[in-house]
């Protein structure tokens, strides 16, 4: 796999990420599995997958600054019953971090909270996990985490948290539920999931795909929404604002999808049928 298609998958993704996905890609996907019979399921489920949990491997570190106690609260509703207790975690990733990691996923010593936090483009969590992960790819993520989530390593991580997990065989059932609830324990994020899945198929097929940030894309987001009765969108001229916004996130409630607030995204091209 070249450059082109990796840029293709994930526009937004630095070009150092991008450079080392192109060098490493034929070498890993052949030692992982996804190569041949594995390109049928294990290759895109493996990316869609990769695309969502990063954010198009835009996203490498797990995102521990909090700027209210009552969305610690939500997060973690057993750890905060209340926002008196969260306060002192407010803008506190380090202090968060070594609180509600401790005791869980082999964090055993003093700070191995923030020193296991997650990181990849499928995120590490643990000290178990870094060490399992590691063997399987060949690192040492126990005592170098940061590794992780370097341009070099982070295809070779995730590729090696996907053998820990024994996702291909579950693959080869053609179960993509089943791989996501293996990933995650739920089904979170489905919706987006499945639209990185249909881009991921198409980008393989040798299909163009839009790129989200295109002002013809806009145009076209906006022309579909408008054909959809969202006529708060107005003209579509291919900027982005405030009158679109609404009726994109008008139309994602409708139609039960994620991402209300977010921009032109996967999910939403998918669900226009662009």
């Amino acid at each position: 796999m070249d450059i082109a298609i990796f840029t293709q998958l994930f526009p937004q993704a630095p070009q150092d990420h991008l450079t080392q996905m192109a060098a490493q890609a034929d070498g890993l996907f052949g030692s992982f599995g996804f190569s041949d019979a594995g390109m049928i399921n294990r290759l895109p489920y493996f990316l869609a997958n990769v695309g969502h949990e990063s954010g198009g491997c835009t996203i490498t570190h797990e995102n521990l600054t909090y700027s209210t106690a009552a969305r610690l609260c939500a997060v973690w509703p057993s750890r905060f019953p209340t926002e008196a207790s969260a306060q002192p975690y407010v803008n506190n990733p380090e202090a968060l971090a070594n609180n509600v990691y401790a005791g869980r996923m082999g964090n055993t010593q003093p700070g191995d909270g923030y020193l296991y936090r997650g990181r990849g483009y499928i995120q590490l969590t643990g000290r178990d996990a870094y060490a399992a992960v590691g063997k399987a790819a060949g690192l040492d993520l126990v005592n170098n985490p940061d590794l992780a989530a370097a341009p070099e390593n982070a295809l070779r991580v995730a590729c090696g948290f996907w053998a820990w997990m024994g996702l291909n065989p579950i693959c080869d059932t053609g179960d993509f539920n089943a791989v996501v609830k293996k990933i995650n324990g739920g089904l979170n994020g489905l919706d987006d999931r499945n639209a990185w899945l249909a881009k991921v198929r198409k980008v393989l097929a040798g299909e163009s795909v839009r790129d989200p940030n295109a002002r013809s894309t806009i145009q076209a987001v906006q022309q579909a929404l408008n054909s959809r009765g969202y006529t708060e969108v107005g003209t579509a001229d291919g900027i982005w604002g405030n009158n679109s916004q609404k009726g994109a996130d008008r139309f994602r409630r409708d139609n039960s999808l994620n991402g209300v607030g977010n921009k032109v995204d996967a999910t939403l091209l998918s669900a226009l049928g662009l």
